[in-house]
């Protein structure tokens, strides 16, 4: 058998070091934007940078990463991904320029990775008529840092690999520029040389005179104020991604920051309280993507920060608790309801994710009321997770006051045929009302334990007849012989002629699926009462409940009574015994 051609060749150490290296990078180029180079949390997050490479230089001299619009590759291997070609997308940045691979080795640690801290956020923000990356890479002439880029400028006379290294820059086959910006220079003066000489590009003709009095357009075409098409374009589209960007991540990205880099409890504390602050205000704003983002920030913090004095950690572990209790999420809930269009789908359910186990008796309480369909697949969604989860809160809640909470309880643990779940099902079968009584039937047969189909044939005595047939038609699937002695009462009362036709023939089968032989003398001489002239003919429809019961027995006793009955001249008991003896029958 021959090996998996695409399979990975197995790397000299864990990717998670190269993630956690590209994490803290990320993170220090979003200090050294915010910040002066000398504030104490820049310096912090560079050195925690630094520090990221040394476990792998203990393991190779060299790190290539691949780099695609969304992702940096190391050996095959994702270690950072961004789905958002972005601004501020680390593999986005690079590749636009061209920038296909970077490779960096032992030394890029010390002054090289600030003169690239330097460059990615000047790229960021450069307009069109500024450096690209390659430019600003070339310039710094890197001895520890190379890099493979392809052409994106669309000239053809450019090849479209290319592997630049420190003080060169490759433009063709075989030809080496050393001062890109000096070749341009040349190129503009050899250029201009040729303006204006006839037989040179330039046209001998003399323009005609002007009419005095007329204004053209042309005139103001090389006005100062005068837009050309193109920077119209570009003005359009810069002032739309501003308009798109959301500065509340950037906002909660400084404070998660600086509440990791500066360990004193003090600003420890009051960027806690922002935070939460933050979190009640985007809440009332109905911003459920950021809140979801804030939530998983803190569920990373609070793994990473081990050293976090008990009161901050106890308050970052209460902003779920808070969105989770009942009031907060009703007005959540009520306000998504209302909504003539949702947030995105992948907002809520980052949010829902988050919700506590105390949310669940409020999320069933909504999907008993919700009027927006949209908004009911995700609210599903969050309380089957949540049951899943929560059994103990959700057998809590099959006993709710509210009724609404309660039968909601009732279907999801029937759903996952939770047996912890049989004994406040029982109550419900004796407390309920009559739609609870009604599922819990069906939320016992689903759990189908010993106990589940004890506590259905307490259901046989019941009030409402849905409930009775319910169980009946339950335990004959289940062929429960322990309800035998409760069935065989109810067979011999005389309520059974106040049962409609259906459950009475239930009644009947049931009897016939757990009496056996011992029960076919009583059912045979309902089928054939003995002929004579005080003799009491039982009712045909009775009749014809006995014939069926002896099918359900099956025993060659039970078809020997069937036998008896097959010329029997009342239509309905013949159809009857003429059913039972092919069910009973070989």
């Amino acid at each position: 058998m021959s090996n998996n051609a695409t399979e990975l060749p197995e790397p000299p150490f864990e990717p998670a070091l190269v993630e956690e290296m590209l994490r803290q990078l990320d993170k220090t180029v979003r200090a050294h934007q915010l910040y002066m180079h000398n504030n104490p949390t820049y310096l912090k997050s560079l050195e925690n940078l630094r520090a990221t490479f040394a476990p792998i230089w203990e393991h190779t001299d060299s790190l290539p990463l691949q780099v695609s619009d969304s992702q940096l590759t190391w050996m095959g291997r994702v270690v950072r991904e961004e789905p958002e070609k972005a601004s501020d997308s680390l593999p986005w940045t690079l590749y636009k320029d061209g920038v296909r691979e970077i490779t960096l080795a032992p030394g890029f640690e010390g002054q090289e990775l600030e003169w690239l801290l330097d460059i990615i956020p000047r790229v960021r923000k450069a307009q069109d008529h500024e450096d690209d990356l390659l430019t600003l890479l070339w310039e710094q002439e890197f001895s520890f840092l190379t890099y493979r880029y392809v052409d994106v400028s669309g000239d053809p006379a450019l090849p479209l690999d290319q592997t630049a290294t420190a003080g060169r820059w490759p433009v063709g086959p075989g030809e080496v520029v050393e001062n890109p910006i000096e070749a341009i220079e040349d190129a503009k003066e050899e250029a201009q040389e040729g303006e204006g000489k006839p037989g040179q590009g330039s046209s001998a003709m003399q323009e005609s005179p002007k009419a005095s009095g007329l204004v053209r357009m042309e005139d103001f075409d090389s006005t100062l104020y005068f837009l050309e098409a193109g920077e119209i374009e570009y003005l359009r589209r810069e002032a739309e991604r501003e308009y798109q960007m959301d500065l509340r991540h950037g906002v909660l990205n400084a404070l998660f920051d600086i509440f990791e880099l500066q360990p004193d409890p003090l600003v420890r504390r009051e960027v806690a309280q922002d935070i939460e602050a933050l979190t009640l205000h985007l809440l009332a704003g109905r911003q459920f993507g950021i809140v979801a983002f804030l939530l998983r920030e803190v569920e990373v913090v609070l793994e990473r920060a081990r050293d976090l004095p008990p009161e901050i950690r106890q308050s970052f572990a209460r902003l779920p608790d808070r969105l989770s209790e009942p009031s907060a999420l009703s007005q959540l809930i009520e306000a998504m309801d209302e909504a003539a269009t949702l947030p995105a789908a992948a907002d809520l359910e980052g949010l829902f994710e988050r919700l506590r186990p105390a949310a669940l008796g409020t999320v069933f309480h909504w999907l008993g009321q919700l009027r927006n369909a949209q908004l009911r697949p995700l609210l599903e969604r969050a309380a089957d997770r949540l049951a899943q989860s929560n059994t103990a809160e959700l057998v809590r809640l099959i006993v709710s006051d509210d009724p609404v909470v309660a039968l909601e309880a009732v279907k999801r643990s029937a759903a996952l045929k939770t047996p912890a779940a049989v004994p406040p099902l029982g109550k419900a079968l004796v407390e309920g009302a009559r739609d609870l009584r009604v599922a819990a039937v069906t939320a016992l047969v689903e759990i189908g334990t010993a106990g589940a189909l004890q506590a259905l044939e307490r259901a046989l005595d019941d009030t409402d007849r849905d409930v009775r047939l319910g169980a009946i038609r339950a335990l004959t699937a289940k062929a429960y012989r322990p309800a035998l002695a409760r069935v065989t009462t109810m067979l011999k009362s005389k309520d059974l002629k106040e049962l409609d036709r259906t459950e009475r023939v239930s009644v009947f089968e049931l009897y016939g699926t757990l009496c056996g032989d011992a029960g076919v003398p009583y059912l045979d001489e309902l089928l054939n009462p003995k002929s004579g002239l005080f003799s009491r003919k039982e009712d045909p429809d009775v009749r014809a409940c006995a014939a069926l019961a002896l099918g359900r027995v099956g025993t060659p006793k039970a078809q020997a009574s069937l036998q008896k009955a097959a010329a029997e001249k009342d239509v309905i008991v013949r159809t009857a015994v003429n059913r039972a003896l092919k069910v009973g029958g070989p």
